[in-house]
Parts: structure tokens; C-alpha cells; sequence
């Protein structure tokens, strides 16, 4: 069962509506949507930095599962972007997740008194949002804003697919975890060498409404398979930014030791993505010659740090 509960007295429905908001007509000028901080001004003796404008209006998708030390000062952060919408997707809260997320004025609370999952709390929120632009988020990350505001602002100026960009922060290959040999792999199947182990597993990321309506959003319930769709479906998917999530994410028993449950979660959406992408080749879905040699020699590169 889910229960949503808006903000003030606001009744909602899955039913789209138009947005009425101060950002519709917004220009930028140059391309200052490319960068992520534009100037900084003073005001009462401090330094605050300026967030470039968006032309597009954003969707903010947060999924949260028992993330009371970190909602709050997270939605502050995503405030300072000016979103249209804030949709908080709650994942079997038993914490106060819940009345600190309707302390928030724009969120749109969505409560689901059983755990869903981060992914299918993801597909949730962005079948409700209305945005151009979604960007999603998991509550137990505080990301300050001029770090998101480069996911939002490459899918404002065009790309589909804004991923993070996390290869810089990877050991050697010889070290590196199994899931993290599936994210390899799966770009490497798709011919997308340069997407390195960017994924739509990872937080955070950003769609266009555009990308959203190509690939469904059901399929965010399999981010590899979403991904998979989008490079397949000849949309703009770039890394466009490098957030340390990875100091970051929360340890919880389901996600720590070898084999953990979302390891194997995480390979099992692999292995359906690349499914998806040998259904869809030719010659009986076999990589040519020519990739495989690429594939390796892209393979050694890396475990090199060539």
C-alpha cells in the first residue's frame, strides 16, 4: 500500500498538470549553464555563491529509507537549486524521515510503509514529476548544491543522461569489486568505452524528459537496463561531474561484506541490462572482433592506469 501526503492542503494525483513557476522563462546567457558557479556575492558580511539559472524546470527525486540525520540538511541544499518540485519517495520508514520531510514547504511526501527500494522509489518519483529536467538523489547523501547543480545544467543544455563520473575515484582493476566489473562490462557491451564505470546505479544522476518518455519510466526500477535502453535508443548519455559518493554511502548490513544482498542485486540488474543489449544486436548478438580487441586492450588501459 502507498499513501501520499502533500504539502498544506494540496491534492495531488498521478494526473499531469502544468507548472506555473518563476523559472519558466529564465535565459542563460553564454554558457553559463556549463558552469556550475557563476559569481559570488556578499551580503551581511558573507560570501554565497550564485547558482546558475536554468531555462528548463527541474524535478528533484529523493529516495529515502530511515534517513533522519541527513534529510533535512539534504532538502536545504536541493532548496538552493529553485526546483519546481521536490519529490521525497520514503522506503519503509521507521525513523522520523516522515515529519521532518513535511516539514519541508514544497515536498511532496510519498509514503510507502513498506520498503521498496531505492530503484523502484526512483521509478515512483519519476512517474509522478512534471519536470524537464529530473534529478535524483538518495537522502542518506548531503551533496551540497553547486556540486548538483552540474547534472542539472548538462541535461539543460542538452544531454539526456548526466551520469557521475567515478573513475577517478576506482583502484586498479585487480582490486576492484564485482560490481564494479559489471558496471565496466556493460558500458564496454554498448561500445561506451568513455562511460568508464558510469552508471544510473549510482546517485547522483539526472534524466530530460525526453530520456524519460524514450525508455519508460518503469525501466528505473533496472538502472543498468534504463542505461542500456538509453545508449541503444541513441540518446546523449555523458558523465558530466564526479561526486564522492562512495565516502559518503551509508553501511547498513545489506550492503556490506562479500555477497551482500545488494551486491548481488546489483550484478542480477547487470546481468538483465546486458540481456537487453544482446537481444538487440545482430549476428547473434555476438561482439565483433573489433570490439573485443577494443574491449581489451580498453580493459588493460585500465588495470595499468595507463
Amino acid at each position: 500500500m502507498m499513501v501520499a501526503t502533500l504539502r498544506g492542503t494540496a491534492a495531488r494525483t498521478a494526473k499531469k498538470r502544468p507548472i506555473r513557476h518563476r523559472s519558466a522563462n529564465r535565459s542563460v546567457k553564454g554558457n553559463a549553464a556549463a558552469r556550475p558557479l557563476l559569481s559570488r556575492q556578499s551580503k551581511a558580511g558573507k560570501e554565497t555563491l550564485k547558482l546558475p539559472k536554468l531555462r528548463g524546470t527541474l524535478s528533484v527525486i529523493i529516495s529515502a529509507r530511515n534517513e533522519e540525520q541527513t534529510l533535512s540538511r539534504l532538502l536545504h541544499q536541493v532548496a538552493r537549486l529553485e526546483p519546481a518540485e521536490i519529490i521525497v519517495v520514503l522506503n519503509g520508514c521507521s525513523d522520523n524521515s516522515f515529519p521532518i520531510s513535511r516539514q519541508h514547504r514544497q515536498a511532496i511526501v510519498v509514503h510507502c510503509p513498506e520498503s521498496v527500494g531505492h530503484d523502484v522509489g526512483r521509478a515512483i518519483g519519476a512517474k509522478l514529476s512534471r519536470g524537464d529536467i529530473l534529478l535524483f538523489l538518495d537522502g542518506d547523501m548531503v551533496i551540497p548544491a553547486s556540486q548538483l547543480v552540474s547534472f542539472t545544467a548538462a541535461v539543460d543544455r542538452g544531454i539526456d543522461v548526466a551520469l557521475n563520473d567515478l573513475d577517478s575515484l576506482m583502484p586498479s582493476f585487480g582490486l576492484c569489486d564485482d560490481v564494479t566489473r559489471s558496471k565496466l562490462f556493460l558500458n564496454y557491451a554498448l561500445d561506451r568505452y568513455d562511460l568508464g564505470v558510469s552508471s544510473m546505479t549510482a546517485v547522483p544522476h539526472a534524466l530530460s524528459r525526453h530520456a524519460l518518455e524514450t525508455i519508460g519510466y518503469r525501466e528505473l526500477m533496472v538502472p543498468p537496463k534504463a542505461q542500456a535502453r538509453s545508449v541503444l535508443e541513441k540518446l546523449r548519455v555523458e558523465k558530466v561531474g564526479t561526486v564522492n559518493v562512495i565516502k559518503h554511502n551509508r553501511l547498513r548490513k545489506a550492503n556490506t561484506g562479500v555477497g551482500n544482498a545488494v551486491e548481488k542485486l546489483i550484478i542480477g540488474d547487470h546481468a538483465e541490462a546486458l540481456h537487453e543489449v544482446l537481444s538487440r544486436r545482430k549476428a547473434g548478438g555476438l561482439l565483433s572482433s573489433e570490439t573485443q580487441r577494443e574491449y581489451r586492450r580498453q580493459v588493460a588501459a585500465w588495470r595499468n592506469r595507463i
